[in-house]
């Protein structure tokens, strides 16, 4: 998947998005008594809110630089929380079940004259399978 054939949203919906977006930060600094990075805040949602309804065009650049860093940072995030998703959790299960003798995969070379496994309990008769329905 290339970053060409991603469809971006709709820039009326990207504006509303970072409108909210920046309501919520400015509500937090003014929390925060940093009354002038919240009034920042509130000026770039108002700038957002009214270019999402007056003229939507206007955010398409911002859209397509947004989507691109989430593209971006998919690519690299993506392989890092499953490369610890397998090294943190799969690794460990293997090991400790290598260690306690279990094998799942039958991978051990048994000395025997057949390798066949007896079933228990029976499997169905061969009749079965002539008239499956």
């Amino acid at each position: 998947m290339n970053f060409s054939s991603i469809e971006l949203p709709s820039n009326r919906k990207f504006g509303v998005f970072f409108a909210g977006i920046f309501s919520l930060t400015s509500g937090y600094f003014f929390y925060q008594n940093a009354v002038s990075i919240a009034w920042v805040s509130a000026g770039l949602a108002f700038i957002f809110l009214l270019l999402a309804f007056i003229r939507p065009e206007l955010l398409l650049p911002l859209n397509k630089l947004w989507m691109g860093l989430g593209f971006l940072l998919g690519m690299i995030v993506s392989p890092i929380v499953l490369g610890a998703i397998f090294f943190l959790i799969f690794t460990p299960i293997g090991l400790l079940m290598r260690l306690v003798g279990r094998d799942e995969l039958r991978l051990k070379p048994i000395i025997s004259s057949s390798y066949w496994k007896v079933r228990n309990p029976k499997g169905p008769t061969a009749d079965s399978f002539k008239n499956q329905f």
